[in-house]
């Protein structure tokens, strides 16, 4: 369970009836709810946090998810579950109320285990992906449990690199490449985006104040599992990096998780994240080029919780899905685990559409 905190910027909303209304300077913002009942039939998936998307660019919809809980003998009931560190499923087209969704993890009947797996005492949470030249290159980041502080910790990334990722999932060809030295930035522990020539991984600073970075690959180098060729953006331009220090300016505080996607009617890119602890807010940034200068932040949407245990994080906006507007997900986790254990109205991906204009 994730706990982050930001400093955050408000801006009026008010909300009735599931739906809210923003106005900023230059733009119009209308946020409804969308209902999530395509997360919570399951039968043996019971909720999980986390929840990025990749279109797989065959029709299909991959989705990212870290701690998960599994229900080994199908009852439905998250309070009969087990917790994995992470779990995929698979959307079949690009439409909420028409697709189908189908959720994998490892191990056998009773004793389910991650998708990802590392060797040892530390595990996986997920990051962000893209497919490049067939391949599906997956961002992940490693994590370890601590005596202090909130009680783990990331202390590296790897991508997980998919040659087969247009056959079952449970038959794919992973091959995991430990990332490299970055300073403890987690590379792509959010959004990843890509060109012609370069993937491109957004960065955060762990633990620590959550100062993002981007970092960028050559694509004909990463399919092939040679990280050798990242840089970072720096100011103006992209340069290597060999010491800790100086370090490249931030290009905003952000937080572990978030999205960035290039938004049409808009003619830009859009950051979406959470703001807050608690009952945290969600909004979103602007900017011409991925690598910014971005806007200030914009909040869009005032989450509403039920007891003063439960907080927000991890909103992520998923263009690859059909819908009037751009559809985000965030996730409602509870400081009682015993109370998460009954509440099977939180902790499953919670779904609202949210239209801009100028």
């Amino acid at each position: 369970m994730k706990l982050l905190a930001f400093s955050i910027l408000f801006i009026f909303v008010f909300i009735l009836n599931g739906q809210s209304q923003v106005q900023s300077k230059d733009m119009q913002i209308e946020v409804n709810e969308v209902d999530n009942s395509m997360f919570t039939a399951d039968k043996f998936w019971r909720g999980a946090d986390g929840a990025a998307s990749i279109d797989l660019e065959n029709g299909k919809i991959l989705w990212l998810f870290s701690d998960t809980f599994i229900d080994p003998q199908g009852t439905g009931k998250r309070s009969d579950s087990k917790m994995i560190n992470n779990s995929i499923a698979i959307q079949e087209g690009y439409s909420l109320d028409k697709g189908k969704i189908s959720f994998y993890h490892k191990g056998r009947q009773g004793k389910p285990k991650s998708f990802f797996e590392l060797p040892g005492k530390t595990w996986f949470w997920t990051g962000h992906g893209i497919v490049a030249n067939d391949k599906l290159i997956i961002f992940l980041f490693e994590e370890k449990s601590t005596h202090t502080g909130i009680g783990f910790e990331a202390i590296g990334w790897y991508i997980g690199l998919i040659d087969n990722p247009f056959e079952n999932p449970l038959n794919w060809n992973i091959k995991y490449i430990k990332g490299s030295d970055t300073f403890g930035v987690i590379a792509g522990s959010s959004a990843i985006l890509k060109d012609k020539e370069f993937i491109y991984a957004y960065g955060v600073t762990e633990p620590s104040s959550h100062e993002v970075y981007l970092l960028r690959f050559p694509i004909d180098k990463i399919v092939e599992g040679d990280i050798s060729g990242l840089e970072w953006w720096n100011e103006d331009s992209w340069t290597t990096r060999k010491e800790k220090n100086p370090a490249p300016s931030p290009l905003f505080i952000g937080q572990t998780e978030f999205s960035v996607h290039y938004q049409e009617n808009l003619h830009q890119y859009v950051q979406v994240q959470t703001y807050g602890y608690g009952a945290a807010s969600i909004g979103y940034r602007l900017a011409e080029r991925p690598e910014g200068p971005w806007s200030q932040p914009v909040i869009f949407y005032q989450t509403q919780l039920k007891s003063p245990e439960e907080f927000v994080y991890s909103a992520n906006a998923h263009p690859e899905i059909t819908n009037d507007g751009i559809l985000v997900t965030y996730n409602v986790n509870n400081g009682n685990f015993n109370e998460l254990m009954k509440n099977e109205n939180i902790y499953f991906p919670k779904f609202i559409s949210v239209k801009i204009s100028k």
